[in-house]
């Protein structure tokens, strides 16, 4: 039998990189607290019209995921030479051990339906030696160009499966993509309610998240 996580007496527990804007789990914060705290790195060095344009464009994401399955959506915003946003989305699906495909042989022929000839997909291998894996492709939509990942890894203790999908408005940081999208897979955990999270040796990030 397949559920979401939100059906179930568990939580859904995720660490990203320092740096992550949430839309989605922002734990018993308002939008308002979430986003104010978010901003305190920013004192005394963010320009004005910098903290606005993050305020509104975080309200906005908040509002746009507010009524969709996700456990997690949000984005990791790059400056710099090359500057670009990445968007990721995770959805933890809880399901018996005998439900499970293998996902490895899965993901392997998934590019080439869902992103033609361009499309690739690795494995990886998470810290506590799980196995995932990672499709990617680029796009291009309305003249715009950019590069997407589909990922999936089993949850430990064979609970369920963690999708996660992502998108980077700068077709070139491919690989980028790809290692963030690994790394949210590795990290995300399904606890029973009261059960705190433990971490694989040597993982040590900032920005726990957690969906009900």
């Amino acid at each position: 039998m397949t559920a979401s996580a939100s059906q179930t007496a568990h939580r859904v527990w995720q660490r990203m990189p320092q740096g992550w804007i949430e839309f989605r789990a922002l734990g018993d914060r308002s939008p308002d607290e979430w986003i104010a705290r978010y901003l305190e790195s920013g004192d005394g060095w963010l320009p004005d019209e910098a903290r606005t344009a993050i305020t509104e464009g975080f309200h906005a994401g908040v509002r746009m995921f507010s009524d969709v399955p996700f456990d997690f959506a949000g984005v990791s915003i790059v400056l710099g030479e090359r500057p670009a946003v990445s968007f990721l989305c995770t959805h933890v699906v809880v399901t018996t051990e005998d439900e499970v495909a293998d996902a490895a042989a899965l993901h392997r022929l998934l590019p080439l339906g869902r992103f033609g000839d361009d499309g690739t997909a690795e494995t990886f291998t998470s810290p506590d030696g799980r196995a995932g894996t990672v499709s990617s492709g680029l796009l291009s939509r309305g003249g715009i160009d950019s590069v997407m990942t589909v990922g999936e890894i089993r949850l430990p203790d064979a609970a369920g499966t963690v999708l996660i999908m992502g998108m980077c408005s700068d077709p070139e940081q491919r690989q980028e993509l790809a290692v963030l999208t690994a790394f949210a897979l590795s990290m995300t955990q399904y606890l029973p309610e009261g059960v705190e999270p433990e971490l694989p040796e040597g993982a040590r990030f900032e920005a726990a998240l957690d969906g009900e």
